[in-house]
């Protein structure tokens, strides 16, 4: 299965919603100390960020207005950050020529020993269709205000997920022998990740078309992080 994340339509299910916590969304808890290793990670990715061509979010106009770290997080006109420093929230929205575009950033740490990965996804979303990616580094550990990340691969972190595994049930004709492709998004609760499939624009047009949803048709995926290997393992 092809690791790439797509750019395809993504929206939310409820199975979803129940796999990062809905309710999270629904007080915002203290922020964390700045110097945190989220914050600190996080903020190393964006001095190395590159968006893909023709991206809208936030991230994008950031790195393209070259906007220092205090200007970056005051984009997000909504920022929950949980009480641990471990997981973040942001939203935000700006207005473009082609209409308003909301952003949502996630960020969450898993540590494993000496060594804590940085998961990173970011969504952006305008006129109901969204985009979105996921990078995975590795924090070197060093201290906070020097903090850099290391990406690697997901298939690194990742275990082995077929097609058929994003199906609880028949697969609609629409769907198949299409080959999905996989975001992560991190949970706001334990040390978790949720791995969704999104299918082709052209599998997806074929799906409305037939009155059939590919989010409606597939489930989400729980990984479970492991410390001791230095990996998500699956949870279902």
């Amino acid at each position: 299965m092809p690791r790439a994340t797509p750019d395809g339509v993504l929206r939310p299910t409820h199975a979803l919603m129940a796999l990062l916590g809905s309710a999270a969304l629904a007080a915002a808890p203290p922020a964390p100390l700045p110097d945190s290793a989220l914050l600190g990670g996080l903020r190393s990715f964006l001095g190395t960020f590159t968006p893909t061509p023709g991206e809208t979010s936030l991230l994008a106009y950031a790195r393209t207005e070259a906007l220092d770290w205090t200007a970056f997080q005051n984009l997000f006109s909504m920022q929950v950050t949980d009480t641990r420093a471990r997981y973040l929230d942001w939203r935000g929205h700006t207005a473009m020529p082609t209409g308003s575009v909301f952003t949502t950033l996630r960020a969450a740490t898993y540590p494993a020993g000496a060594r804590t990965l940085l998961v990173v996804n970011r969504e952006w979303c305008t006129a109901g269709s969204c985009q979105t990616r996921t990078v995975f580094g590795w924090l070197d550990g060093g201290r906070p205000g020097t903090m850099t990340m290391s990406a690697v691969k997901d298939a690194t972190v990742i275990p082995l997920i077929r097609d058929a595994d994003f199906f609880a049930g028949p697969v609609p004709p629409c769907l198949k022998g299409v080959a999905l492709t996989v975001t992560y998004v991190p949970a706001w609760q334990g040390s978790t990740l949720a791995a969704l499939a999104v299918a082709p624009r052209a599998a997806q047009q074929t799906c409305a078309q037939a009155g059939i949803t590919p989010e409606a048709a597939t489930r989400p995926l729980k990984l479970t992080w492991s410390p001791s290997t230095s990996k998500f393992r699956k949870g279902w």
